[in-house]
């Protein structure tokens, strides 16, 4: 995000995001509605020795898609191919937009399913600082669902994160 001009967003920026000042359960309501968001799909089992390959410190600011960082980790090792190969057959995530049902007022897509994303705490909190909300593809959530159990490290092939801009 810094090497873009921004920053990961705030958790209390991603719900408003996500519920607008109304706060409602998802960005399309209070009822879910089946099929609005990519929230679905089934869960496949993964692999944690094939995982376990993944090159540490792969991904950098020049990374500019998915299909980039896995040839990055294919070109590492061949553990690194591996986990890039494997984590390919894993991913059901979808580019955000594409479901234009899952959108809330201020026209922000796929808050919820599709990946859980990284936010930043505000609550004072000093030795961990993460939040995921939205969680994935396989498993609907509310806005307001928090995952706040895992450290600041913590990497999962069903994880990502969007920026946020300070208002200019």
């Amino acid at each position: 995000c810094g090497a873009r001009g921004k920053r990961l967003c705030f958790e209390d920026e991603w719900l408003v995001a996500c519920g607008g000042a109304t706060e409602t359960q998802y960005p399309y309501g209070n009822g879910y509605q089946a099929g609005f968001c990519n929230d679905e799909e089934t869960w496949r089992v993964y692999s944690q020795t094939k995982l376990n390959g993944w090159p540490y410190g792969l991904a950098t600011s020049g990374v500019e898609n998915l299909d980039a960082l896995f040839e990055l980790a294919r070109a590492d090792s061949v553990g690194g191919g591996e986990a890039a190969d494997h984590v390919a057959e894993l991913y059901q995530a979808e580019p955000s937009g594409s479901n234009t049902e899952c959108v809330g007022d201020h026209r922000v897509f796929d808050l919820v399913g599709n990946v859980e994303e990284w936010t930043r705490r505000r609550d004072g909190v000093t030795d961990f600082h993460g939040n995921l909300k939205g969680r994935y593809w396989a498993e609907p959530r509310t806005c307001q669902s928090n995952l706040t159990s895992h450290g600041d490290g913590f990497r999962f092939y069903e994880i990502g994160f969007r920026c946020c801009q300070d208002p200019l």
